[in-house]
């Protein structure tokens, strides 16, 4: 006679997932416990017990700080999809008769991570709002803003001429192909942004500073290609977290003999619209919030502080 065994498969804890992704995405544990409203012992209360529930350790602690560890940077996506599902229901059961059209202007940076995914998520949501998505770099976005040809528009706030409704701050990471080593004789392969981007000067900036003599092995305006010229092993480049491809490419820093990498500054600018529009774009507006957590300054450098 066998005897089979059921093994029993428990259900992550939304709590400590969402501990979890804030400690994350604002940088230190201190910041994520006061968006969280709990105290720093908590948090990190909170962070053990996932880590023993999961048998992995998410984050790793030196002197000098923590940062993700690869299960961490693996668990990442999961947790958001996670909340995100939770969230996704209230909203679908409080849609009510909002309805209407929004377009809606963003980076190529942003537009290739996680929002796009949750735009998905909005429109499933919210199926009365007719959601147009214009992709373009910051100068032309703000020129449709002005013109009336765009609602709701995420960009740098230093190309857009208006006030932003809010603005933030995230970490640029120096990144190289996965079989990367750097020469520190000779001068530092880049890959570099062309056109108006202000990303570009301040990397420059940075290795002047620090001393490092460079040559631009390649220039683009489209993410897509300065990714693939990095995967390829040209040079090296600066991306947001969200636009770096673990698979085949590694994260820098100053074991490289690199400096600390530049910030990139977004803003949420709006304009004015009224009627049954108003309430779209409004609806559209929080859901940035919550999913961007604007008006938060998180210009910590992703290096985690238990301070």
């Amino acid at each position: 006679m066998s005897i089979s065994t059921i093994v029993m498969t428990r259900d992550l804890d939304s709590s400590l997932l969402r501990a979890f992704v804030t400690v994350a995405e604002t940088g230190a544990v201190g910041v994520a416990a006061s968006r969280l409203a709990r105290t720093q012992a908590a948090v990190s209360m909170q962070l053990r017990r996932l880590e023993e529930d999961l048998g992995q350790r998410l984050l790793d602690r030196s002197p000098r700080g923590v940062q993700l560890t690869e299960a961490g940077h693996l668990l990442l996506p999961y947790a958001h999809a996670i909340l995100g599902a939770g969230a996704d229901a209230r909203r679908a059961l409080s849609a009510g008769q909002v309805s209407g059209g929004v377009r809606l202007g963003m980076l190529e940076d942003i537009a290739v991570g996680r929002l796009p995914r949750a735009l998905r998520r909005f429109s499933i949501a919210y199926p009365r709002v007719a959601l147009e998505i214009v992709v373009d770099s910051s100068a032309t976005l703000s020129k449709r803003l002005a013109d009336g040809g765009l609602d709701v528009v995420v960009a740098d706030p230093a190309l857009v001429d208006g006030t932003p409704l809010l603005t933030w701050t995230q970490p640029l990471f120096w990144v190289g192909a996965r079989g990367y080593a750097r020469d520190a004789e000779a001068p530092l392969p880049l890959v570099a942004f062309g056109g108006t981007c202000l990303w570009q000067q301040n990397v420059l900036t940075a290795l002047r500073r620090a001393g490092i003599g460079w040559r631009v092995v390649c220039t683009s305006t489209s993410l897509p290609a300065v990714q693939s010229a990095v995967e390829a092993g040209l040079g090296v480049s600066v991306l947001l977290e969200g636009n770096i491809r673990s698979e085949s490419m590694r994260m820098l820093g100053r074991a490289d003999g690199l400096p600390d990498a530049p910030a990139a500054d977004f803003g949420l600018f709006m304009r004015e619209v009224a009627g049954a529009q108003e309430a779209a774009v409004q609806t559209l507006q929080g859901f940035l919030c919550e999913e961007l957590h604007l008006g938060m300054r998180e210009s910590e450098p992703r290096v985690l502080s238990e301070e």
